[in-house]
Protein backbone atom coordinates (compact mmCIF):
# COMPACT_ATOMS: atom_id res chain seq x y z
CA UNK A 1 0.00 0.00 0.00
CA UNK A 2 1.60 3.84 -0.55
CA UNK A 3 2.85 5.47 2.52
CA UNK A 4 0.81 8.48 1.89
CA UNK A 5 -2.63 6.76 1.06
CA UNK A 6 -1.99 4.87 4.72
CA UNK A 7 -1.20 8.27 6.58
CA UNK A 8 -3.68 10.27 4.80
CA UNK A 9 -6.09 7.19 5.81
CA UNK A 10 -4.88 7.30 9.53
CA UNK A 11 -5.47 10.98 9.59
CA UNK A 12 -8.81 10.92 8.48
CA UNK A 13 -9.86 8.13 10.76
CA UNK A 14 -8.39 10.09 13.71
CA UNK A 15 -9.88 13.55 12.88
CA UNK A 16 -13.12 11.91 12.13
CA UNK A 17 -15.07 13.49 14.87
CA UNK A 18 -16.85 11.09 17.18
CA UNK A 19 -20.34 10.76 18.14
CA UNK A 20 -22.83 8.28 19.43
CA UNK A 21 -25.27 6.75 17.29
CA UNK A 22 -28.15 8.01 18.14
CA UNK A 23 -31.43 5.36 19.02
CA UNK A 24 -34.23 5.33 16.45
CA UNK A 25 -36.48 6.64 19.18
CA UNK A 26 -34.72 9.57 19.56
CA UNK A 27 -35.30 11.14 15.72
CA UNK A 28 -37.53 13.19 17.21
CA UNK A 29 -35.79 15.17 19.80
CA UNK A 30 -37.78 15.44 23.69
CA UNK A 31 -40.33 18.23 24.58
CA UNK A 32 -38.91 21.84 26.21
CA UNK A 33 -40.73 21.98 29.36
CA UNK A 34 -40.65 25.07 30.78
CA UNK A 35 -41.51 27.08 34.59
CA UNK A 36 -40.80 30.36 36.19
CA UNK A 37 -40.53 29.96 40.09
CA UNK A 38 -39.58 33.03 42.61
CA UNK A 39 -36.88 32.81 45.61
CA UNK A 40 -38.87 33.49 48.86
CA UNK A 41 -38.57 37.63 49.02
CA UNK A 42 -36.58 39.84 50.81
CA UNK A 43 -36.56 43.49 51.76
CA UNK A 44 -33.71 45.73 51.13
CA UNK A 45 -33.48 49.32 52.52
CA UNK A 46 -30.84 51.83 50.94
CA UNK A 47 -27.23 50.99 51.09
CA UNK A 48 -28.28 47.56 52.62
CA UNK A 49 -26.68 44.13 51.58
CA UNK A 50 -28.52 40.56 51.02
CA UNK A 51 -26.83 37.86 50.96
CA UNK A 52 -28.55 34.83 51.96
CA UNK A 53 -29.08 31.27 51.07
CA UNK A 54 -32.49 30.03 49.71
CA UNK A 55 -34.06 26.09 49.42
CA UNK A 56 -36.28 27.12 46.00
CA UNK A 57 -38.73 24.86 44.08
CA UNK A 58 -37.15 22.97 40.83
CA UNK A 59 -38.64 20.67 38.63
CA UNK A 60 -39.00 16.98 39.95
CA UNK A 61 -37.86 14.02 39.12
CA UNK A 62 -34.41 12.84 36.89
CA UNK A 63 -34.43 15.27 34.13
CA UNK A 64 -32.13 17.36 32.11
CA UNK A 65 -32.06 21.01 32.38
CA UNK A 66 -31.28 22.74 29.24
CA UNK A 67 -31.92 26.14 30.62
CA UNK A 68 -31.36 28.45 33.73
CA UNK A 69 -32.54 32.20 33.36
CA UNK A 70 -32.45 34.66 36.22
CA UNK A 71 -33.32 37.97 37.63
CA UNK A 72 -34.28 40.16 40.71
CA UNK A 73 -37.46 41.93 40.08
CA UNK A 74 -39.89 43.81 42.43
CA UNK A 75 -43.28 42.61 44.20
CA UNK A 76 -44.96 43.15 40.76
CA UNK A 77 -43.10 41.23 38.86
CA UNK A 78 -41.04 44.40 37.22
CA UNK A 79 -37.28 43.92 36.71
CA UNK A 80 -35.30 46.00 39.08
CA UNK A 81 -32.29 48.29 37.31
CA UNK A 82 -28.90 47.57 38.64
CA UNK A 83 -28.41 51.49 39.35
CA UNK A 84 -31.17 50.82 42.52
CA UNK A 85 -30.59 47.36 43.69
CA UNK A 86 -27.06 46.13 42.76
CA UNK A 87 -26.73 42.15 41.66
CA UNK A 88 -23.64 41.14 42.85
CA UNK A 89 -24.18 37.70 42.06
CA UNK A 90 -26.52 34.74 42.14
CA UNK A 91 -25.48 30.90 42.10
CA UNK A 92 -27.79 27.57 42.09
CA UNK A 93 -26.47 23.97 43.12
CA UNK A 94 -28.38 21.10 44.23
CA UNK A 95 -27.25 18.98 47.43
CA UNK A 96 -28.03 15.57 48.44
CA UNK A 97 -29.79 15.20 52.17
CA UNK A 98 -30.64 12.54 53.86
CA UNK A 99 -33.75 11.95 53.93
CA UNK A 100 -34.14 11.69 58.24
CA UNK A 101 -32.90 15.67 58.20
CA UNK A 102 -34.79 18.50 58.75
CA UNK A 103 -35.09 21.07 55.95
CA UNK A 104 -33.74 24.03 58.17
CA UNK A 105 -30.83 24.79 55.74
CA UNK A 106 -30.70 27.98 55.51
CA UNK A 107 -27.80 30.04 57.39
CA UNK A 108 -25.12 28.26 59.19
CA UNK A 109 -26.66 25.30 60.65
CA UNK A 110 -26.50 24.01 56.42
CA UNK A 111 -22.91 24.81 56.18
CA UNK A 112 -22.15 22.74 59.37
CA UNK A 113 -23.76 19.61 57.34
CA UNK A 114 -22.35 20.24 53.80
CA UNK A 115 -19.67 17.77 52.87
CA UNK A 116 -20.82 15.48 55.42
CA UNK A 117 -22.98 12.26 55.23
CA UNK A 118 -25.97 14.33 55.79
CA UNK A 119 -25.76 16.89 53.37
CA UNK A 120 -23.81 16.43 50.25
CA UNK A 121 -22.98 18.43 46.95
CA UNK A 122 -22.36 16.54 43.64
CA UNK A 123 -21.92 20.06 42.00
CA UNK A 124 -20.13 20.55 38.75
CA UNK A 125 -16.81 18.71 37.41
CA UNK A 126 -14.58 22.46 38.23
CA UNK A 127 -11.29 21.69 40.39
CA UNK A 128 -11.44 24.49 42.91
CA UNK A 129 -11.59 22.92 46.61
CA UNK A 130 -14.47 21.36 47.92
CA UNK A 131 -17.19 23.50 47.86
CA UNK A 132 -15.92 26.67 45.99
CA UNK A 133 -17.57 27.28 42.83
CA UNK A 134 -19.76 24.21 43.22
CA UNK A 135 -22.79 25.60 41.16
CA UNK A 136 -24.34 24.22 37.63
CA UNK A 137 -25.67 27.83 37.61
CA UNK A 138 -24.54 31.43 38.08
CA UNK A 139 -24.25 34.83 36.85
CA UNK A 140 -24.15 38.32 38.41
CA UNK A 141 -25.09 41.70 37.10
CA UNK A 142 -25.05 40.20 33.49
CA UNK A 143 -27.70 37.75 34.18
CA UNK A 144 -30.13 39.21 31.78
CA UNK A 145 -28.36 39.30 28.50
CA UNK A 146 -26.02 36.11 29.20
CA UNK A 147 -27.91 32.64 27.42
CA UNK A 148 -27.34 29.88 29.52
CA UNK A 149 -29.07 27.73 27.06
CA UNK A 150 -27.68 24.10 25.93
CA UNK A 151 -27.94 23.29 22.61
CA UNK A 152 -29.02 20.27 20.68
CA UNK A 153 -29.71 16.99 22.21
CA UNK A 154 -27.35 17.77 25.66
CA UNK A 155 -28.73 18.61 29.07
CA UNK A 156 -27.20 18.66 32.55
CA UNK A 157 -28.67 15.94 34.47
CA UNK A 158 -29.88 16.31 37.74
CA UNK A 159 -32.21 14.55 40.18
CA UNK A 160 -31.07 11.37 40.45
CA UNK A 161 -29.66 11.07 44.17
CA UNK A 162 -28.42 8.21 45.93
CA UNK A 163 -30.92 5.87 47.84
CA UNK A 164 -31.87 7.00 51.11
CA UNK A 165 -30.88 10.71 50.01
CA UNK A 166 -32.98 13.67 48.54
CA UNK A 167 -32.37 16.34 46.18
CA UNK A 168 -33.18 19.70 47.21
CA UNK A 169 -31.61 22.69 45.91
CA UNK A 170 -29.81 26.11 47.43
CA UNK A 171 -30.04 29.51 45.86
CA UNK A 172 -27.53 31.98 47.02
CA UNK A 173 -28.02 35.61 46.25
CA UNK A 174 -25.80 38.47 46.80
CA UNK A 175 -26.93 42.32 46.05
CA UNK A 176 -26.15 45.27 47.11
CA UNK A 177 -29.04 48.24 47.61
CA UNK A 178 -27.15 51.33 45.76
CA UNK A 179 -29.82 54.16 46.25
CA UNK A 180 -28.67 57.33 47.66
CA UNK A 181 -25.17 55.89 48.13
CA UNK A 182 -21.84 58.42 48.58
CA UNK A 183 -20.27 56.18 46.03
CA UNK A 184 -22.55 53.34 44.22
CA UNK A 185 -19.66 52.34 42.09
CA UNK A 186 -17.40 51.28 45.54
CA UNK A 187 -20.66 50.01 47.03
CA UNK A 188 -20.91 47.42 44.54
CA UNK A 189 -16.57 46.38 44.44
CA UNK A 190 -17.41 46.35 48.13
CA UNK A 191 -14.90 48.67 49.44
CA UNK A 192 -13.84 48.39 53.10
CA UNK A 193 -13.78 51.82 53.64
CA UNK A 194 -17.29 52.35 52.45
CA UNK A 195 -18.58 49.68 54.69
CA UNK A 196 -17.10 50.62 57.79
CA UNK A 197 -16.34 46.96 58.79
CA UNK A 198 -12.80 45.66 59.87
CA UNK A 199 -14.32 42.30 60.67
CA UNK A 200 -15.10 39.69 58.01
CA UNK A 201 -18.36 37.62 58.54
CA UNK A 202 -17.25 35.06 60.94
CA UNK A 203 -15.71 37.84 62.68
CA UNK A 204 -12.24 37.34 62.29
CA UNK A 205 -10.46 40.53 61.48
CA UNK A 206 -9.79 41.23 57.74
CA UNK A 207 -6.40 40.63 56.54
CA UNK A 208 -3.64 43.17 56.16
CA UNK A 209 -4.37 45.67 52.62
CA UNK A 210 -7.50 44.33 51.83
CA UNK A 211 -9.47 47.25 50.60
CA UNK A 212 -12.54 45.25 49.29
CA UNK A 213 -14.86 42.61 48.14
CA UNK A 214 -17.02 39.87 49.75
CA UNK A 215 -15.48 40.24 52.95
CA UNK A 216 -16.79 43.20 53.38
CA UNK A 217 -20.26 43.79 51.97
CA UNK A 218 -22.14 41.05 53.53
CA UNK A 219 -25.42 40.12 55.02
CA UNK A 220 -26.26 43.08 58.05
CA UNK A 221 -23.55 45.46 56.68
CA UNK A 222 -24.53 48.91 54.87
CA UNK A 223 -22.33 51.29 52.35
CA UNK A 224 -21.97 54.79 53.27
CA UNK A 225 -25.13 56.99 52.39
CA UNK A 226 -25.45 60.68 50.98
CA UNK A 227 -26.58 63.25 54.01
CA UNK A 228 -30.40 62.98 54.68
CA UNK A 229 -31.30 60.73 51.54
CA UNK A 230 -34.50 58.68 52.70
CA UNK A 231 -36.32 55.82 50.54
CA UNK A 232 -38.87 53.11 51.22
CA UNK A 233 -37.57 49.47 51.81
CA UNK A 234 -38.42 47.38 48.38
CA UNK A 235 -39.37 44.14 48.89
CA UNK A 236 -37.88 41.72 46.09
CA UNK A 237 -37.24 38.32 44.60
CA UNK A 238 -34.69 36.24 42.66
CA UNK A 239 -37.28 35.17 39.77
CA UNK A 240 -35.92 32.20 37.61
CA UNK A 241 -36.97 30.48 34.65
CA UNK A 242 -35.64 26.64 33.97
CA UNK A 243 -36.23 24.86 31.06
CA UNK A 244 -35.87 20.79 30.71
CA UNK A 245 -36.81 17.53 29.08
CA UNK A 246 -37.36 14.23 30.97
CA UNK A 247 -34.15 12.43 31.24
CA UNK A 248 -34.25 8.98 28.51
CA UNK A 249 -32.22 7.42 26.01
CA UNK A 250 -32.48 10.44 23.81
CA UNK A 251 -30.60 12.86 25.88
CA UNK A 252 -26.78 13.38 25.87
CA UNK A 253 -25.05 13.96 29.43
CA UNK A 254 -22.86 16.42 29.99
CA UNK A 255 -19.92 17.72 32.35
CA UNK A 256 -19.88 21.28 33.49
CA UNK A 257 -16.83 23.31 33.99
CA UNK A 258 -15.99 26.41 36.81
CA UNK A 259 -12.74 27.59 35.76
CA UNK A 260 -10.97 30.52 38.20
CA UNK A 261 -8.35 32.88 36.95
CA UNK A 262 -6.98 33.11 40.79
CA UNK A 263 -6.62 29.34 41.68
CA UNK A 264 -3.24 28.90 42.81
CA UNK A 265 -3.10 25.28 41.60
CA UNK A 266 -1.94 24.36 45.22
CA UNK A 267 -4.55 22.13 47.47
CA UNK A 268 -4.54 21.72 51.11
CA UNK A 269 -6.58 19.79 52.90
CA UNK A 270 -6.15 21.76 56.64
CA UNK A 271 -6.43 25.13 54.60
CA UNK A 272 -9.40 25.30 52.26
CA UNK A 273 -8.25 29.38 51.20
CA UNK A 274 -5.68 27.54 49.50
CA UNK A 275 -6.68 27.27 45.53
CA UNK A 276 -9.45 29.39 43.83
CA UNK A 277 -9.29 32.73 45.70
CA UNK A 278 -12.62 33.88 43.98
CA UNK A 279 -11.95 37.43 43.76
CA UNK A 280 -8.93 39.63 43.29
CA UNK A 281 -7.97 43.94 42.91
CA UNK A 282 -7.47 45.29 39.73
CA UNK A 283 -4.82 48.67 40.65
CA UNK A 284 -4.78 51.39 38.61
CA UNK A 285 -2.75 51.69 35.65
CA UNK A 286 0.34 53.59 34.80
CA UNK A 287 -0.32 55.51 31.68
CA UNK A 288 3.35 56.37 31.08
CA UNK A 289 3.70 52.82 31.12
CA UNK A 290 0.49 51.18 30.32
CA UNK A 291 -1.09 53.44 28.05
CA UNK A 292 -3.93 51.20 26.97
CA UNK A 293 -4.88 50.92 31.08
CA UNK A 294 -5.71 47.19 30.59
CA UNK A 295 -4.79 44.37 33.36
CA UNK A 296 -4.87 41.22 32.30
CA UNK A 297 -4.24 38.04 34.84
CA UNK A 298 -3.42 34.46 33.03
CA UNK A 299 -3.38 31.60 34.74
CA UNK A 300 -2.82 27.56 33.11
CA UNK A 301 -5.24 24.99 34.42
CA UNK A 302 -5.49 21.46 33.57
CA UNK A 303 -8.63 19.56 32.92
CA UNK A 304 -9.49 16.42 34.16
CA UNK A 305 -11.56 14.75 31.01
CA UNK A 306 -12.09 16.35 28.21
CA UNK A 307 -14.40 16.12 25.41
CA UNK A 308 -16.28 18.97 22.75
CA UNK A 309 -17.03 21.67 24.03
CA UNK A 310 -21.06 22.31 24.12
CA UNK A 311 -20.60 25.74 25.77
CA UNK A 312 -18.51 28.53 27.07
CA UNK A 313 -18.97 32.18 29.16
CA UNK A 314 -17.21 34.22 31.16
CA UNK A 315 -18.23 35.89 33.99
CA UNK A 316 -16.56 39.29 35.18
CA UNK A 317 -17.37 42.18 36.97
CA UNK A 318 -17.71 46.03 36.31
CA UNK A 319 -14.55 47.35 34.19
CA UNK A 320 -14.55 43.85 32.25
CA UNK A 321 -13.44 43.59 29.27
CA UNK A 322 -13.90 39.80 28.36
CA UNK A 323 -11.62 36.24 29.06
CA UNK A 324 -10.30 33.63 26.31
CA UNK A 325 -9.13 30.35 26.71
CA UNK A 326 -6.62 28.39 24.62
CA UNK A 327 -5.50 24.76 24.57
CA UNK A 328 -2.32 23.61 25.28
CA UNK A 329 -0.71 23.58 21.90
CA UNK A 330 -2.46 27.67 21.65
CA UNK A 331 -5.55 27.05 19.43
CA UNK A 332 -8.43 29.02 20.74
CA UNK A 333 -11.18 27.34 22.42
CA UNK A 334 -13.75 30.61 23.40
CA UNK A 335 -13.95 34.06 23.82
CA UNK A 336 -16.45 35.92 26.15
CA UNK A 337 -16.78 39.17 25.74
CA UNK A 338 -18.25 42.13 28.40
CA UNK A 339 -21.85 43.97 26.74
CA UNK A 340 -21.86 46.94 28.52
CA UNK A 341 -25.45 49.23 29.00
CA UNK A 342 -25.93 52.81 27.62
CA UNK A 343 -29.46 53.59 28.87
CA UNK A 344 -31.51 53.61 32.49
CA UNK A 345 -33.62 50.84 31.12
CA UNK A 346 -33.52 47.12 33.67
CA UNK A 347 -31.31 45.25 30.92
CA UNK A 348 -29.45 48.92 29.41
CA UNK A 349 -28.00 50.41 32.53
CA UNK A 350 -24.97 52.71 31.05
CA UNK A 351 -22.05 51.87 32.65
CA UNK A 352 -22.61 48.52 34.46
CA UNK A 353 -21.82 44.84 32.73
CA UNK A 354 -25.33 43.79 31.41
CA UNK A 355 -24.36 40.51 29.31
CA UNK A 356 -21.16 38.40 27.88
CA UNK A 357 -21.02 36.98 24.97
CA UNK A 358 -21.14 32.90 24.51
CA UNK A 359 -19.87 30.28 22.76
CA UNK A 360 -21.60 27.41 21.10
CA UNK A 361 -19.24 25.60 18.48
CA UNK A 362 -20.78 22.99 17.11
CA UNK A 363 -20.25 19.61 18.71
CA UNK A 364 -17.36 17.75 17.76
CA UNK A 365 -15.48 20.83 15.97
CA UNK A 366 -13.94 21.97 19.12
CA UNK A 367 -12.48 19.38 21.72
CA UNK A 368 -10.10 19.44 24.54
CA UNK A 369 -8.42 16.02 25.59
CA UNK A 370 -7.81 14.75 29.04
CA UNK A 371 -5.23 16.39 30.96
CA UNK A 372 -4.85 19.26 28.33
CA UNK A 373 -3.40 22.25 30.34
CA UNK A 374 -5.73 25.02 29.62
CA UNK A 375 -4.32 28.78 29.28
CA UNK A 376 -6.91 31.28 30.84
CA UNK A 377 -6.68 34.99 29.79
CA UNK A 378 -8.83 37.91 32.33
CA UNK A 379 -9.01 41.64 31.13
CA UNK A 380 -10.00 44.28 33.04
CA UNK A 381 -10.10 48.15 32.40
CA UNK A 382 -7.17 49.29 35.01
CA UNK A 383 -7.61 53.48 34.29
CA UNK A 384 -9.09 52.87 37.46
CA UNK A 385 -8.78 50.69 40.34
CA UNK A 386 -11.51 48.19 41.02
CA UNK A 387 -11.41 45.81 44.00
CA UNK A 388 -12.59 42.47 44.67
CA UNK A 389 -13.73 41.38 41.04
CA UNK A 390 -13.99 37.82 39.30
CA UNK A 391 -12.85 36.24 36.56
CA UNK A 392 -14.53 32.89 35.96
CA UNK A 393 -15.04 30.83 32.88
CA UNK A 394 -17.71 28.01 32.73
CA UNK A 395 -17.25 24.91 30.01
CA UNK A 396 -19.93 22.22 29.14
CA UNK A 397 -18.82 19.71 27.67
CA UNK A 398 -20.12 16.40 25.92
CA UNK A 399 -19.17 13.29 28.28
CA UNK A 400 -19.94 10.99 24.76
CA UNK A 401 -16.55 11.94 22.88
CA UNK A 402 -13.26 12.29 25.06
CA UNK A 403 -9.72 11.42 23.89
CA UNK A 404 -6.36 11.15 26.40
CA UNK A 405 -3.78 13.85 25.60
CA UNK A 406 -1.27 11.55 24.03
CA UNK A 407 -4.39 10.43 21.32
CA UNK A 408 -4.87 14.64 20.77
CA UNK A 409 -1.48 14.91 20.58
CA UNK A 410 -1.53 11.89 17.52
CA UNK A 411 -4.48 13.81 15.90
CA UNK A 412 -2.35 17.02 15.82
CA UNK A 413 0.71 15.02 14.26
CA UNK A 414 -1.58 13.33 11.98
CA UNK A 415 -2.63 16.67 10.80
CA UNK A 416 0.02 18.54 10.00
CA UNK A 417 1.57 15.36 8.41
CA UNK A 418 -1.16 15.21 6.41
CA UNK A 419 -1.39 18.59 5.50
CA UNK A 420 2.78 18.36 4.56
CA UNK A 421 1.74 15.57 2.09
CA UNK A 422 -1.20 17.20 0.74
CA UNK A 423 0.99 20.43 -0.09
CA UNK A 424 3.86 18.14 -1.95
CA UNK A 425 1.20 16.82 -3.75
CA UNK A 426 1.00 19.86 -5.59
CA UNK A 427 4.38 20.65 -6.35
CA UNK A 428 4.99 17.25 -7.42
CA UNK A 429 6.16 17.23 -11.39
CA UNK A 430 3.26 16.39 -13.92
Amino acid sequence: MDGKFLVLVVAIVLLWPSSPAESKDCSRSSRIQKKTYKSPAFSMGPGEVQNRNYTIEFPKGHIGVKNFQGEIVDELGNPVPLSEVYLHHWVVFGFHLKSSERKELVRGGFHDRLGSSAAIIPGNDGICQQNVHPQFWGLGAETRHTSYFVPGSYAIGVGNPPEGYKELWLLNVHAIDTRGTYDPQGCLECRCSLYNVTIDASGQPLKQGYKGGLHCCYEGTKCAMKLGFQAPKKTLYMQYTIEWVEWDECVRPVRAYIFDITDSRKRDPVDPQVGCQIEYDVPACDPSSNPDCIYQLENHLVIPKGGSIIYGVAHQHAGAMGMTMHGEDGRHLCSSIALYGNGSTPGNEAGYVVGMSTCFPEPGTVTVASGEKLHLSSSYSSAQEHTGVMALFYLILSDDDTVSLRQFKVRVVNFYLFQVLRLSDCFSPL
